[in-house]
């Protein structure tokens, strides 16, 4: 909760309108209150010219409160949006080594299960806290006896939702940790299907699956049995409170004759707000411990420290290629031989090169290697300049539970007029501008659903804001539709022909403009026709050779 509150106070100016609009909201809670007991007295005494105008005095004051208990709601929500923002920034940023699954179950899940803390939770705070002492207060200028039962019942319901919030947190934590652990795994069977089915191993999975998809059930119903205690419990406080506010009332009107109606209906009427907005924190504040055990498993990706040191790049300014590779060996973890081996490569400035071979050579290794994103255990990779932007297409983009500006933006801030300038380059402009909510629209799960073909144009988008210096395809026209794959080429040939790039293909047409084509063959580099090879680099700018 501490790290959380620290967040969340990152962003001062959240925080404070949160206070300064419940306080407000108290303010118009106990007036609204007070003036119902007054319209109650004043159809008791039969006044009735004074009930019109405190009529219309509660409507305004009911507007108003309806007004700022919104008003603390959407400030609660555009602090929510930031942080999400911000996190999923920096866990990108990090770079993770852990598996794909846990990676993209952190950005995804474990940044969704915080937003509660934001949006619900923080705003219920100042709300939970503003109101109860303010009816306090004029409870004690009105009727002292209700004030003291309020001060001593009400720590009660704190003390219950403690409990069970602690309790809701490690439930949380748990879950979290074996969603982490469930997602890997059911990447893993997914993408050994065709294998799980040669060796008859299909059934096994497939019940293996649903102990696993059982066990996590299992978790989420105990949070929610957690809150339907915590529920009961807190209905239970607060209906013993509002009783005992009652019986004093009442005692105090009908025995004691020591108070009058008007003074009974406002502590009878203040009471259950008092106990409504405490329970309503009691709520929020289970809802803030599931956040917290989301955001235990978010923080220990941010804080910990990778084993494995990222690739350093190497630069040679005085090279005349923009890219060597001098002798490369790469091996996969656990792999007995070299997926890569003594790779000898120079790349030009401005340069187009078509990487072909057989599935399984090393071409999308070696794409890797160049993006930085893989290290050799031997040979050397130096740059020309350090700060080389490099753009990635992928053949699988992966698009976040987000919305559109977020999935280009990837969570930067970006004027909207760039955003559908690139947008309108790869032909999506229209598409985008007719949907309800534009730009801000939710796509990916839970939102508007994109076919393959613009998925892809969605990553080619993220690439137009970038404006890299080197920009590799991985098979930029796998699984898409003659339509997507012009649109994609078209690209390519207006935005990116004066900047080096790589593509990895198996149709000739998608590399029919390269100025190289260099064929990988069980991880070497191969000689070969001086049609289809026009140039391999030899380790050297000495060796270069030209076109």
């Amino acid at each position: 909760m501490k790290r959380l509150t620290s967040l969340a106070m990152q962003y001062k100016i959240y925080p404070i309108f949160m206070f300064m609009v419940s306080t407000f909201l108290a303010i118009t809670v106990v007036v609204q209150n007070i003036s119902i007991a007054e319209i109650l007295n004043a159809m008791l005494l039969s006044a009735n010219h004074d009930l019109l105008n405190l009529l219309i005095f509660t409507l305004i004051i009911l507007i108003a409160r309806a007004t700022f208990n919104t008003m603390n709601q959407m400030v609660g929500n555009q602090m929510a949006a930031k942080v999400k923002r911000d996190l999923r920034q920096r866990l990108i940023i990090k770079q993770s080594k852990d598996s794909i699954g846990v990676q993209m179950n952190t950005l995804t899940e474990s940044v969704d299960g915080i937003v509660p803390f934001f949006n619900s939770y923080f705003p219920q705070v100042f709300k939970s806290t503003m109101v109860p002492l303010l009816i306090i207060i004029a409870m004690c200028f009105v009727h002292l006896n209700t004030a003291l039962i309020m001060i001593v019942t009400a720590p009660f319901i704190p003390l219950f939702y403690i409990i069970f919030g602690l309790k809701t947190r490690d439930e949380s934590k748990d879950k979290m940790s074996y969603l982490n652990q469930f997602s890997q795994q059911f990447l893993n069977k997914v993408k050994g299907l065709i294998t799980l089915k040669l060796f008859n191993r299909t059934e096994y999975t497939e019940k293996e699956l649903y102990e696993e998809s059982t066990t996590f059930r299992d978790l989420t119903m105990r949070i929610l049995k957690s809150a339907f205690l915590s529920g009961l419990m807190l209905e239970f406080i607060s209906m013993l409170g509002i009783g005992l506010v009652a019986l004093e009332a009442g005692l105090g009107l009908i025995l004691f004759h020591n108070i009058d109606f008007k003074t009974a209906a406002i502590a009878i009427i203040l009471a259950p707000e008092f106990y409504n907005a405490i329970k309503d924190l009691g709520q929020s504040f289970h809802t803030g411990k599931q956040s917290e055990g989301s955001s235990d498993v978010l923080f220990e990706v941010l804080d910990r420290e990778d084993k494995e040191p990222k690739p350093q790049i190497q630069t040679r300014l005085s090279q005349s290629s923009l890219i060597r590779l001098d002798q490369v060996k790469f091996k996969y973890k656990d792999a007995d031989e070299y997926a890569l081996r003594d790779i000898n490569l120079n790349i030009r400035s401005g340069e187009h090169i078509a990487l072909i071979g057989k599935s399984g050579a090393g071409k999308s290794t070696l794409a890797q290697l160049i993006a930085q994103n893989l290290e050799p255990q031997s040979g050397a990779i130096t740059y020309q300049q350090n700060d080389l932007n490099i753009g990635f297409l992928s053949q699988t983009p992966y698009i976040f539970n987000a919305s559109i500006r977020d999935n280009i933006t990837m969570f930067h801030q970006v004027d909207d007029a760039q955003i559908l300038q690139v947008l309108a380059d790869v032909e999506l402009k229209e598409k985008v501008l007719s949907l309800k909510y534009g730009l801000d629209t939710r796509i990916g799960e839970g939102g508007e659903m994109l076919s393959g073909g613009q998925m892809r144009r969605i990553e080619l988008s993220r690439i137009l804001l970038e404006h890299p210096d080197l920009l590799i395809f991985d098979e930029p026209a796998t699984g898409l539709d003659v339509k997507t794959e012009n649109v994609i080429q078209n690209v390519i040939e207006q935005q990116f022909s004066n900047i080096t790039m790589i593509t990895i293909a198996h149709r000739a047409h998608t590399i029919k403009n390269a100025d190289r084509r260099i064929l990988i063959e069980q991880g070497t580099l191969k000689l070969g026709d001086a049609h289809k090879l026009n140039d391999l680099g030899q380790g050297g700018d000495e060796h270069e050779t030209t076109d």
